[in-house]
């Protein structure tokens, strides 16, 4: 790296720092804060005035994947991933993005296939705390453990989190969610994986973008659910259903 990107970064992350304000102790509903090596690929997706919007996973030293619905409409050179911390107050290297690709059959309505990358104008430097997450081929069955991570509120409309947050989950049938959905479950498709575990807990808010996770490989990318876990399923986006597009880029 030359010496002038190495300015622009320590500049950008002492500016980072400086604005970044410390979240209430809200987090993901019924979520346990991560400890450290939890999840070296989760970034923080943030505006051009540090506030955090969505989730992201690191799949390359210059890819974020993460939800179309979460970058749709978003200006790739104002939003910046923040990576390698657990928390939104703490300073870190903000690298600042180059372009956005979206899934070309993203679906707004059923967001099906909601899925988008972001690539960084620079290349993240990887560390034992900022490493890519291999994203998995397995079509993913019923009843399977999952985990899944995000900074977002524990209730509808509250603040994000300031400390990360992880859920334990448990996957069900695409026919059974679209049943506990009941008038939303119309939007459930091929590309759609459910969880579910019970009332209290579940995603939240600016918890969609990021990944749900088995055995150390990515399965899902956080999609939708009804505010804020209900007792209602979550939905996400199938990483085997999304697999090949992702890796014609990265």
């Amino acid at each position: 790296m030359v010496r002038g990107q190495q300015t622009v970064l320590v500049l950008s992350a002492l500016l980072v720092v400086a604005s970044a304000i410390a979240a209430p102790d809200r987090r993901v509903v019924g979520g346990i804060d991560a400890v450290a090596g939890d999840a070296p690929w989760m970034v923080s997706l943030r505006n051009s005035i540090n506030s955090h919007f969505c989730g992201g996973t690191l799949v390359s030293n210059r890819f974020v994947l993460s939800s179309a619905n979460c970058l749709s409409g978003r200006l790739a050179t104002a939003t910046m991933v923040v990576a390698g911390t657990r928390f939104l107050n703490t300073a870190a290297i903000p690298y600042w993005g180059l372009q956005i690709i979206t899934h070309p059959n993203y679906n707004v309505n059923t967001l099906e296939n909601n899925v988008a990358l972001l690539q960084t104008a620079l290349p993240l430097i990887l560390t034992q705390s900022i490493q890519p997450l291999a994203l998995s081929a397995d079509v993913i069955g019923v009843a399977v453990r999952a985990r899944l991570f995000g900074w977002g509120p524990n209730v509808a409309n509250g603040g994000n989190t300031n400390a990360l947050q992880f859920l334990n989950v448990n996957t069900l049938s695409n026919d059974d969610c679209a049943n506990f959905l009941g008038a939303e479950g119309w939007r459930i498709g091929t590309s759609s994986l459910c969880t579910l575990t019970r009332e209290g807990q579940g995603i939240c808010g600016s918890d969609e973008g990021g990944a749900l996770v088995l055995d150390n490989y990515a399965i899902g990318v956080i999609s939708w659910g009804i505010p804020c876990a209900t007792g209602r399923p979550d939905v996400f986006t199938r990483i085997s259903s999304v697999r090949s597009w992702v890796l014609n880029f990265i």
